[in-house]
């Protein structure tokens, strides 16, 4: 019996010996509490590029399932969108050799019948998201909810350098139609400026009073030096909703030993709180809103802006556990 229960314990430890050894062969499993644990207690970084431009983050654990992320995101003026403006003399443009003649012999520029105009996007961003680990995959999908806030601009839609004395013309025409005497010819041509659509709706002043009436021409004037900007705006605080998923590096063979590095992936929208606006500096005509029939590629752009109540986000992030 004695020698019985030594053969077993015998063989026991050999066959625990052997698993053992055998187990330190075999990757570990993955540890959740690495990242884990009370709140506050582990710290990441995101570094990451996504539709809403470059940005990095800071991560921390709110408990078992929940994490922190707050961070900033920047697109640079990079994404360009060259468009024309066609130069228009009152409602049917008859008379615009008229005005073109007096400007060249008050000013001695020839007034052209298009501007050059081109539009930037640029976003700058803070955010503030919580994301939400359902699953028991070792941490690796999240549903992710929060906020981006940041200046209300997002694009900015400025004329070209090429067209400043088309567009001087044009600002000291209108500045010589409202000072000359009644009964000039002048005032029987009209405002000039460029032909962006037709108003949508009746326009009113405070008293109600009607100064564009619905399908009127609606003609974009500069200031009287010239000058002439559009803006594309959103709301500033613009709440956020997505999923994501993270991928050590080790599963991809690129880290073996750690989960100090990894992959992200999220996607999801931006609600901007309906489309934006795009309104003229002279006069805060909106574009998406009270004109309609806009012509050519400015027509098509502002379909586009129409569409975008809500903006997709999608981010490739690298993660770098801190601590």
């Amino acid at each position: 019996m004695k020698r019985s229960a030594l053969l077993l314990m015998l063989i026991l430890s050999v066959v625990t010996s052997r698993a053992q050894y055998v187990s330190s062969l075999q990757p570990q499993k993955y540890d959740k509490t690495l990242h884990w644990g009370g709140a506050f207690q582990h710290l990441d970084l995101l570094y990451n590029i996504s539709t809403t431009g470059i940005g990095i983050e800071a991560a921390t654990p709110l408990g078992e399932d929940f994490r922190l992320r707050a961070g900033i995101t920047y697109m640079p003026p990079l994404m360009k969108k060259h468009l024309n403006g066609q130069v228009y003399v009152g409602e049917d443009n008859s008379h615009f050799e008229d005005v073109q003649d007096l400007m060249f012999r008050e000013k001695g520029y020839l007034m052209q019948d298009k501007v050059a105009m081109t539009g930037k996007w640029q976003m700058f961003n803070g955010k503030v998201l919580v994301d939400y680990y359902p699953l028991d995959d070792e941490k690796k999908f999240r549903i992710t909810a929060g906020f981006y806030f940041g200046p209300a601009r997002i694009a900015k839609i400025t004329t070209d350098g090429e067209s400043a004395a088309t567009l001087s013309c044009i600002g000291a025409y209108n500045k010589k139609y409202f000072e000359v005497p009644d009964g000039s010819d002048i005032l029987q041509w009209g405002l000039a400026g460029l032909y962006m659509g037709t108003y949508a709706h009746d326009v009113v002043d405070n008293d109600g009073t009607i100064l564009h009436q619905k399908g009127d021409a609606y003609l974009m004037t500069p200031y009287d030096d010239g000058q002439l900007e559009m803006e594309v705006k959103t709301n500033s605080l613009k709440p956020y909703l997505g999923v994501g998923y993270e991928l050590p590096f080790r599963s991809l063979g690129l880290e073996k030993k750690t989960d100090k590095w990894k992959f992200a992936f999220d996607a999801g929208v931006l609600f901007w709180g309906g489309s934006p606006s795009v309104r003229a500096s002279t006069d805060g005509i909106d574009l998406v809103r009270d004109i309609d029939n806009i012509p050519g590629k400015k027509g098509d752009y502002i379909k586009k802006i129409k569409k975008l109540a809500v903006y997709p986000n999608i981010s490739i992030s690298v993660v770098h556990h801190i601590f």
